[in-house]
């Protein structure tokens, strides 16, 4: 899996984006990718764990997941 650091997330719009720790290119992230129990949402510094996959408008994150460490 991907690390990287939540840049932005806003939960109104339940989207943000991830910065990648190797290349430093952001990634779109969209709520539902969130795979934690609850309210899903991310804060801003957070570490995440995640894949890429192809969306509609390019790469997303999904199958993100909280670095708890």
């Amino acid at each position: 899996m991907r690390k990287g650091t939540v840049k932005q997330f806003d939960s109104n719009s339940a989207y943000g984006f991830i910065e990648d720790d190797l290349t430093h290119s952001s990634y779109f992230v969209f709520y539902k990718s969130i795979k934690e129990e609850g309210y899903k949402k991310l804060n801003v510094g957070q570490r995440v764990r995640y894949q890429l996959a192809q969306g509609k408008k390019g790469l997303q994150c999904i199958n993100v997941y909280v670095d708890h460490d």
